[in-house]
């Protein structure tokens, strides 16, 4: 009797069509992570801009905070519609940066355990601080000061 031949299955290609199968996934994985990591550029950059912006109007708040500190009376109200008695425009900071700031009246009180002379004057603080192009951020503040009235 003669031995029984078995056939064998046609495998001719299945390296080349596997290779190229491994190649497909590759390529897929390399233009994922080039898109992933621009997608994190621009994102990135956008998070620069806004922390530049909020920055930018930090910097309002505490040139307002300043011109109250410095002042030796409370200072005239430039606008009596809205109580402002000081307004700053276009300040700038740094490259692109700068902000804009207004200070507005809105009472004076006594402070207690000091006399009927010595008064809080409060304020509310507008600032806004602007970075590039779009970057936009407002902070808003009450300071407050205490004058001595009456000597």
């Amino acid at each position: 009797m003669r031995p029984q031949s078995f056939a064998r299955p046609d495998r001719d290609g299945f390296a080349l069509v596997t290779s190229l199968l491994i190649i497909l996934v590759l390529s897929l994985i390399a233009v994922a992570a080039v898109i992933l990591s621009g997608t994190e550029k621009r994102t990135s950059f956008a998070e620069s801009v806004h922390n530049s912006a909020v920055f930018s109007a930090d910097s309002g708040g505490e040139a307002a905070i300043h011109f109250l500190r410095l002042r030796d009376s409370p200072p005239k109200i430039i606008d009596f519609v809205d109580g402002t008695v000081h307004s700053e425009n276009d300040a700038p900071v740094m490259g692109s940066q700068e902000f804009d700031f207004e200070c507005q009246y809105t009472q004076k009180r006594p402070k207690p355990g000091w006399g009927v002379n010595f008064l809080d004057y409060d304020y509310r603080v507008e600032s806004e601080g602007r970075a590039a192009a779009q970057g936009r951020s407002d902070v808003d503040l009450v300071a407050s000061r205490l004058f001595r009235e009456g000597y």
